[in-house]
Protein backbone atom coordinates (compact mmCIF):
# COMPACT_ATOMS: atom_id res chain seq x y z
CA UNK A 1 0.00 0.00 0.00
CA UNK A 2 3.01 2.26 -0.25
CA UNK A 3 2.44 5.71 -1.67
CA UNK A 4 6.19 6.19 -1.99
CA UNK A 5 9.32 4.10 -1.48
CA UNK A 6 11.67 7.06 -1.21
CA UNK A 7 12.44 6.59 2.50
CA UNK A 8 13.41 3.48 4.52
CA UNK A 9 10.72 2.16 6.85
CA UNK A 10 13.04 2.38 9.86
CA UNK A 11 12.97 6.18 9.61
CA UNK A 12 9.18 6.42 9.52
CA UNK A 13 6.72 7.81 12.08
CA UNK A 14 3.03 6.94 12.09
CA UNK A 15 0.30 9.58 12.16
CA UNK A 16 -3.48 9.42 12.05
CA UNK A 17 -5.04 11.92 9.64
CA UNK A 18 -8.71 12.83 9.29
CA UNK A 19 -10.05 14.89 6.40
CA UNK A 20 -13.51 16.34 5.80
CA UNK A 21 -14.88 18.19 2.78
CA UNK A 22 -17.88 18.48 0.51
CA UNK A 23 -17.75 15.48 -1.81
CA UNK A 24 -16.34 16.40 -5.21
CA UNK A 25 -14.85 14.44 -8.09
CA UNK A 26 -11.06 14.36 -7.82
CA UNK A 27 -10.77 14.87 -4.08
CA UNK A 28 -9.27 11.42 -3.46
CA UNK A 29 -6.70 12.01 -6.20
CA UNK A 30 -5.64 15.26 -4.53
CA UNK A 31 -5.28 13.58 -1.13
CA UNK A 32 -3.22 10.68 -2.47
CA UNK A 33 -1.05 13.11 -4.46
CA UNK A 34 -0.27 15.00 -1.26
CA UNK A 35 0.49 11.74 0.53
CA UNK A 36 2.82 10.64 -2.26
CA UNK A 37 4.68 13.94 -2.25
CA UNK A 38 5.19 13.57 1.52
CA UNK A 39 6.66 10.09 1.05
CA UNK A 40 3.83 8.43 2.96
CA UNK A 41 3.31 4.71 3.34
CA UNK A 42 -0.44 4.16 3.73
CA UNK A 43 -1.37 1.53 6.35
CA UNK A 44 -5.15 1.86 6.78
CA UNK A 45 -7.95 4.02 5.44
CA UNK A 46 -11.68 4.34 6.05
CA UNK A 47 -13.96 6.46 3.85
CA UNK A 48 -17.55 7.59 4.42
CA UNK A 49 -19.84 9.88 2.43
CA UNK A 50 -22.64 11.31 4.58
CA UNK A 51 -25.11 13.97 3.41
CA UNK A 52 -22.85 14.55 0.36
CA UNK A 53 -19.83 15.22 2.58
CA UNK A 54 -16.67 13.16 2.17
CA UNK A 55 -14.75 11.96 5.22
CA UNK A 56 -11.63 9.83 5.37
CA UNK A 57 -9.43 8.66 8.24
CA UNK A 58 -5.94 7.50 7.31
CA UNK A 59 -3.16 5.78 9.23
CA UNK A 60 0.14 6.30 7.43
CA UNK A 61 3.87 6.22 8.05
CA UNK A 62 5.88 9.31 7.13
CA UNK A 63 9.63 9.99 6.93
CA UNK A 64 10.82 11.23 10.32
CA UNK A 65 11.54 14.73 9.04
CA UNK A 66 7.81 15.20 8.28
CA UNK A 67 6.28 16.65 11.44
CA UNK A 68 2.51 16.95 11.96
CA UNK A 69 2.45 20.67 11.10
CA UNK A 70 4.25 20.13 7.80
CA UNK A 71 1.98 17.18 6.94
CA UNK A 72 -1.18 19.16 7.66
CA UNK A 73 -0.04 22.25 5.77
CA UNK A 74 1.06 20.26 2.73
CA UNK A 75 -2.22 18.33 2.46
CA UNK A 76 -4.21 21.54 2.92
CA UNK A 77 -2.16 23.20 0.20
CA UNK A 78 -2.57 20.41 -2.35
CA UNK A 79 -6.29 20.08 -1.50
CA UNK A 80 -6.92 23.84 -1.37
CA UNK A 81 -9.42 23.73 -4.24
CA UNK A 82 -11.57 21.29 -2.27
CA UNK A 83 -11.64 23.29 0.99
CA UNK A 84 -10.57 20.24 3.01
CA UNK A 85 -10.41 20.33 6.82
CA UNK A 86 -7.34 18.36 7.93
CA UNK A 87 -6.44 17.07 11.40
CA UNK A 88 -3.21 15.18 12.17
CA UNK A 89 -2.80 13.16 15.36
CA UNK A 90 0.34 11.55 16.76
CA UNK A 91 -0.60 8.24 18.49
CA UNK A 92 2.51 8.59 20.63
CA UNK A 93 1.07 11.82 22.07
CA UNK A 94 -2.70 11.23 21.91
CA UNK A 95 -2.49 7.68 23.22
CA UNK A 96 -5.66 5.62 22.61
CA UNK A 97 -7.15 3.80 25.59
CA UNK A 98 -8.60 0.65 24.08
CA UNK A 99 -9.30 -2.85 25.28
CA UNK A 100 -6.77 -5.41 24.11
CA UNK A 101 -8.16 -8.48 22.26
CA UNK A 102 -7.45 -10.75 25.22
CA UNK A 103 -9.33 -8.37 27.54
CA UNK A 104 -12.68 -8.31 25.74
CA UNK A 105 -15.33 -10.09 23.71
CA UNK A 106 -16.93 -8.47 20.66
CA UNK A 107 -20.63 -8.19 19.94
CA UNK A 108 -22.92 -6.49 17.46
CA UNK A 109 -26.03 -4.52 18.40
CA UNK A 110 -28.74 -3.79 15.81
CA UNK A 111 -31.10 -1.05 16.97
CA UNK A 112 -34.12 0.28 15.12
CA UNK A 113 -37.40 2.09 15.65
CA UNK A 114 -38.91 5.54 15.88
CA UNK A 115 -36.39 8.31 15.34
CA UNK A 116 -36.15 10.73 18.25
CA UNK A 117 -33.53 12.92 19.90
CA UNK A 118 -31.31 11.44 22.61
CA UNK A 119 -31.29 7.76 21.60
CA UNK A 120 -27.59 7.49 20.79
CA UNK A 121 -26.66 9.63 23.81
CA UNK A 122 -28.45 7.28 26.21
CA UNK A 123 -27.10 4.12 24.63
CA UNK A 124 -23.49 5.35 24.34
CA UNK A 125 -23.59 6.81 27.86
CA UNK A 126 -24.57 3.43 29.29
CA UNK A 127 -21.91 1.62 27.28
CA UNK A 128 -19.28 4.10 28.43
CA UNK A 129 -20.39 3.77 32.05
CA UNK A 130 -19.92 0.00 31.78
CA UNK A 131 -16.47 0.34 30.21
CA UNK A 132 -17.65 -0.93 26.82
CA UNK A 133 -15.67 0.28 23.81
CA UNK A 134 -17.58 1.26 20.64
CA UNK A 135 -15.53 -0.10 17.72
CA UNK A 136 -17.78 0.83 14.83
CA UNK A 137 -21.13 2.52 14.32
CA UNK A 138 -23.35 3.16 11.33
CA UNK A 139 -26.81 4.71 11.36
CA UNK A 140 -29.35 5.71 8.73
CA UNK A 141 -32.74 7.40 8.90
CA UNK A 142 -35.68 6.66 6.65
CA UNK A 143 -36.40 9.24 3.96
CA UNK A 144 -39.29 10.63 5.98
CA UNK A 145 -37.06 10.88 9.08
CA UNK A 146 -39.58 8.97 11.19
CA UNK A 147 -37.59 5.76 11.72
CA UNK A 148 -33.93 4.75 11.87
CA UNK A 149 -31.61 1.76 11.85
CA UNK A 150 -28.28 1.61 13.69
CA UNK A 151 -25.53 -1.01 13.93
CA UNK A 152 -22.98 -0.80 16.78
CA UNK A 153 -19.97 -3.07 17.10
CA UNK A 154 -18.75 -3.19 20.69
CA UNK A 155 -15.89 -4.65 22.73
CA UNK A 156 -17.10 -5.80 26.13
CA UNK A 157 -14.63 -6.28 29.01
CA UNK A 158 -14.43 -9.94 30.02
CA UNK A 159 -14.96 -8.88 33.63
CA UNK A 160 -18.41 -7.48 32.78
CA UNK A 161 -21.38 -9.82 33.10
CA UNK A 162 -22.68 -9.88 29.53
CA UNK A 163 -26.17 -10.94 30.61
CA UNK A 164 -26.41 -7.89 32.88
CA UNK A 165 -25.38 -5.66 29.98
CA UNK A 166 -27.91 -7.33 27.75
CA UNK A 167 -30.69 -6.71 30.25
CA UNK A 168 -29.71 -3.06 30.72
CA UNK A 169 -29.61 -2.44 26.96
CA UNK A 170 -32.98 -4.07 26.46
CA UNK A 171 -34.50 -1.92 29.23
CA UNK A 172 -33.08 1.28 27.75
CA UNK A 173 -34.36 0.45 24.28
CA UNK A 174 -37.73 -0.64 25.60
CA UNK A 175 -38.20 2.68 27.43
CA UNK A 176 -37.30 4.50 24.21
CA UNK A 177 -39.82 2.36 22.29
CA UNK A 178 -37.16 0.94 20.00
CA UNK A 179 -35.95 -2.62 19.49
CA UNK A 180 -32.48 -4.03 20.01
CA UNK A 181 -31.27 -7.24 18.38
CA UNK A 182 -28.06 -9.12 19.08
CA UNK A 183 -26.59 -10.61 15.94
CA UNK A 184 -23.76 -13.06 15.43
CA UNK A 185 -21.33 -12.37 12.60
CA UNK A 186 -21.64 -16.05 11.72
CA UNK A 187 -25.38 -16.40 12.32
CA UNK A 188 -27.84 -14.49 10.16
CA UNK A 189 -30.74 -15.22 12.51
CA UNK A 190 -32.18 -12.21 14.31
CA UNK A 191 -34.43 -12.66 17.32
CA UNK A 192 -36.21 -9.52 18.44
CA UNK A 193 -35.90 -8.32 22.01
CA UNK A 194 -39.69 -7.99 22.01
CA UNK A 195 -39.97 -11.78 22.03
CA UNK A 196 -36.78 -13.63 22.84
CA UNK A 197 -33.26 -12.24 22.74
CA UNK A 198 -29.91 -13.87 22.19
CA UNK A 199 -26.46 -12.30 22.22
CA UNK A 200 -23.68 -13.78 20.13
CA UNK A 201 -19.96 -13.24 20.25
CA UNK A 202 -18.31 -11.93 17.07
Amino acid sequence: MSESAAEPESDMNRYIISLLAANRIGIMAAITTAMDELGANLQEASIAVIQDFFSIVIAADFPDQRDPTLIQEHIEGICNAYNVDVCVKDPEVDVPTILLPEQCDKYLLAISGKNRAGILRKISSQLGQDGVDILDLSATSAEDGETFEMMIKIAVPKALDIMDLQTVMENICSHLEISVDFISENDSAIISSQSQTRMFKL
